[in-house]
């Protein structure tokens, strides 16, 4: 019997260390699966983050495009009414110049007048027995 209890303990210590390769073999393989689905995740996030950007870029351009449009439509009327307005303030105190200045030449006008006819003054005199008018001194 010794012979069977020989081998019975050969057997049990074989088989525990078969086991114990077994279970560092399984979990080395489990660990290296382990690495391998979280890289795999790692890049299948990293391919969706993109691939989710880039949807949003599209609809993005999707979406502001017809108002890229308008904006520019608005901006170049905008500019066209300013533009507008320079000119035509620009205008207005080139006319407001002018006046300013004929005026000055009337008043001169008049002043030179006054002098040299020494305060007569002329009017428009009624003419009897008639709607004319003529001038008087």
């Amino acid at each position: 019997m010794s012979k069977i209890s020989d081998l019975a303990k050969t057997f049990e210590q074989t088989s525990r260390t078969e086991a114990a390769s077994i279970e560092q073999q399984t979990k080395a393989d489990l660990e290296t699966l382990r690495k391998n689905i979280n890289e795999a995740l790692k890049q299948s996030e990293q391919k969706i983050t993109a691939d989710i950007n880039a949807r949003q870029l599209r609809m993005s351009k999707a979406v502001f495009k017809p108002y890229l449009w308008s904006l520019l439509g608005i901006s170049a009327a905008g500019l066209i009414v300013i533009a507008g307005l320079f000119i035509a303030i620009w205008s207005v105190k080139n006319e407001l110049d002018d006046l300013k200045q004929q005026r000055a030449e009337a008043e001169r006008t008049l002043d030179l007048l006054e002098t040299k006819t020494k305060g007569l003054t002329l009017e428009n005199c009624p003419v009897e027995n008639s709607k004319a008018t003529r001038v008087c001194v």
